[in-house]
C-alpha cells in the first residue's frame, strides 16, 4: 500500500461495499485498498460526491449570499468533503493470483484507504495469457494495461452498448484484430458498411448474398422484399416456387411458372395477384447476384475458418439483412453442433467448416433483435444465446439503443462494454436487464468521453473504466467532415468552370 493515506472509512463498513472520506477529489473508477480482518482489499470507486458547509442550498438562499457563502468557504479549507462510494471487489492477495474471493468481514469504520498504487494494479491487470488480449488501458492509470479474455468473450457472449460516435464499432473492429491475432474465427454481420475498409490479417470480405435454392418459401419471399402481411402474393410465389426449385435456368422457370398462374389459374384473384409477383420477381432478377444467386451454391463456401469474416449487407434492405443473419446464423450453429459431435466421438473433424469456435458480431443489434416483436433472427440469437456455449459459438451484439434490444438476449450476455449513453430509458434498461451494471455506475455513462468504456463481467477479471485502443485499421465510422468535403466539391467545380472558360476562349 501507498504510505500516505487518500481517506478515512465512516459510517457503517460492509463486506461488499463502503464509503469514505477523502484528503482530495476522487473520481469515478479510481481504485483503492483498505485493510480489513481478512486481509487488504481492493475496491472500485463508484460514486463520488463534494459538499460544502457553507454553500448548503439550505443555508444559501440569494445570489448575494452565495457570493458571500463562496468567499469565505475559499478561505476555509475545512468547508469541503470529499466523499466516495466503493464498490469491494475482492481480496488483494487473491486478486493478485488471478483468483476472485470476496471478504466475509468488512473493514472497520475509521480505516485508512489508500490510493491502490501501480504495482499493486499490474499485479491484478496484467494478464500474459494467449486468452489475454489488451484493449486498452486503465481510464485512471494509463500505465497499466486494461486486457479482456477472448475465451469469456466465445463462450459467454457480449454486448457493446454505446451511443452513435461513441467508440462501440472501433471496440468491435479491435476485437476482430484480436481475434485475428489469435487465430480465431469471427463474423460480422456489417449492415451500415462499418467495416468495408478494415484491413487485418486474416480477413475476408464477403457479399452478403444466399442461394434462393436453399430457402423455404417464407424467407425466398422476404428475400424480395414482399411485405409480412402480404399472404396473397406470398402463397402464389410458393406455389411457383415449389415447382422450380430445382430448374438449372432459376429465373426463367420461376418467371414461366408466374406467367402459368397469371394466364391459366382459375381463381381471378390469383390471376391478378401472380402479375404483381412477376414484376417484383423481375426487379429482383435485375439485382442478380447482389443479394439473390441461385448459381453460388451454398453461401457458406465463402466464410473462411480461422478469419474475421465481414459481411457486407450495406446493399440490403432490412427485411433482407434479417434472412441473411437467420440463415447463416443457423447454418453456423448447426456446422458447430456437428464439430462438437466428432470432438465428443473422438473421430476426425469430418465435413465441418468450422472446426474451432465462431464469435458472430451483431451490429444493429437493436434493430434485428427488437424488443417488441420476434422475428426469425431473434429466435435464431436467442437459441444461440441460450445453447451456444455448449457448441463454441458465442454472440457479440452492437446497439446505440438498448431499451429497443430484446431483454432476454441482453440478459443471456455474460459480459458487458458500456460506453457513453445519455437516454434515462436506455440506462435503466441495461439495469434492469443485466445484474452486471449497478445504479451508481450507470449514472456516471453521461460523463464518458469517446472512446471510453466500462467493462464488466466475465470477461475482466475486474470491473474497469478504460480508454480503448484506436484501431488505425478500420477507416469507416468516423464522422463525416462536411465542410472539407463542401470545399473539394468548391476547388473541383472551379477548376472545372476554368477548364470551360480556357476552351471557350480558344474557340473564339
Amino acid at each position: 500500500m501507498n504510505s500516505s493515506p487518500l481517506g478515512i472509512i465512516v459510517g457503517g463498513a460492509r463486506p461488499h461495499r463502503f464509503e469514505f472520506l477523502a484528503s482530495r477529489n476522487i473520481r469515478v473508477g479510481e481504485y483503492v485498498t483498505v485493510r480489513a480482518p481478512e486481509g487488504a482489499l481492493l475496491g472500485f470507486v463508484e460514486e463520488s460526491i463534494v459538499t460544502s458547509g457553507l454553500m448548503n442550498p439550505e443555508v444559501v438562499s440569494s445570489f448575494q449570499s452565495a457570493t458571500e457563502a463562496k468567499e469565505v468557504a475559499s478561505r476555509n479549507p475545512r468547508d469541503k468533503a470529499y466523499e466516495a462510494s466503493v464498490k469491494v471487489i475482492g481480496l488483494l492477495d487473491q486478486l493478485t493470483k488471478g483468483s476472485v474471493l470476496m471478504p466475509s468481514l468488512p473493514p472497520e469504520p475509521g480505516s485508512e484507504v489508500f490510493e491502490a498504487s501501480e504495482k499493486e494494479l499490474v499485479s491484478v491487470f496484467a494478464k500474459e495469457d494467449a486468452e489475454w488480449a489488451r484493449v486498452g488501458s486503465l481510464l485512471r492509470q494509463p500505465t497499466v494495461s486494461a486486457s479482456i479474455n477472448l475465451n469469456k468473450i466465445a463462450a459467454r457472449h457480449l454486448a457493446i452498448l454505446a451511443a452513435t460516435g461513441s467508440g462501440k464499432s472501433n471496440l468491435l473492429a479491435l476485437l476482430a484484430k484480436r481475434t485475428s491475432e489469435a487465430y480465431g474465427t469471427m463474423i460480422i454481420f456489417d449492415y451500415q458498411g462499418e467495416y468495408t475498409s478494415l484491413k487485418l490479417n486474416r480477413l475476408v470480405h464477403v457479399q452478403a448474398k444466399l442461394n434462393p435454392r436453399l430457402l423455404d418459401a417464407e424467407r425466398f419471399a422476404d428475400l424480395l422484399d414482399i411485405r409480412e402481411g402480404a399472404e396473397r402474393q406470398r402463397a402464389v410465389l410458393a406455389r411457383a416456387f415449389a415447382a422450380v426449385r430445382e430448374e438449372k435456368e432459376f429465373w426463367d422457370a420461376l418467371i414461366r411458372q408466374l406467367r402459368v398462374l397469371r394466364d391459366e389459374d382459375e381463381d381471378h384473384q390469383t390471376r391478378r395477384v401472380a402479375g404483381r409477383v412477376i414484376e417484383i420477381v423481375e426487379r429482383a432478377r435485375m439485382r442478380k447476384g447482389v443479394v439473390i444467386d441461385p448459381d453460388i451454391g451454398d453461401p457458406l463456401d465463402q466464410l473462411k475458418a480461422n478469419n474475421v469474416n465481414v459481411l457486407n449487407m450495406l446493399e440490403l434492405s432490412e427485411r433482407q439483412a434479417a434472412v441473411v443473419m437467420s440463415y447463416f446464423m443457423e447454418e453456423i450453429l448447426e456446422d458447430r453442433k456437428k464439430a462438437r459431435m466428432y470432438s465428443l466421438r473422438g473421430e476426425s473433424r469430418g465435413e465441418v467448416r468450422f472446426p474451432s469456435p465462431v464469435m458472430i458480431a451483431i451490429e444493429e443489434a437493436h434493430t434485428f433483435l427488437p424488443a417488441e416483436s420476434d422475428t426469425d433472427t431473434k429466435m435464431i440469437a436467442s437459441k444461440i444465446a441460450r445453447e451456444g456455449r455448449k457448441f463454441g459459438v458465442s454472440l457479440i451484439v452492437v446497439s446505440q439503443r438498448p431499451s429497443r434490444l430484446d431483454q432476454d438476449v441482453l440478459s443471456q450476455m455474460g459480459s458487458l462494454a458500456i460506453m457513453r449513453i445519455t437516454q434515462p430509458k436506455d440506462q435503466q434498461y441495461i439495469i434492469d436487464s443485466s445484474e452486471l451494471a449497478s445504479e451508481k455506475l450507470i449514472e456516471y455513462l453521461p460523463s464518458l468521453n469517446i472512446g471510453e468504456a466500462l467493462l464488466l463481467g466475465q470477461w475482466v477479471t475486474l470491473p474497469i473504466l478504460a480508454k480503448i485502443e484506436y484501431v488505425p485499421e478500420k477507416l469507416m465510422g468516423m464522422d463525416i467532415d462536411a465542410v472539407k468535403e463542401w470545399l473539394k466539391d468548391k476547388e473541383r467545380d472551379s477548376r472545372s468552370l476554368e477548364d470551360t472558360s480556357e476552351l471557350i476562349k480558344g474557340r473564339l
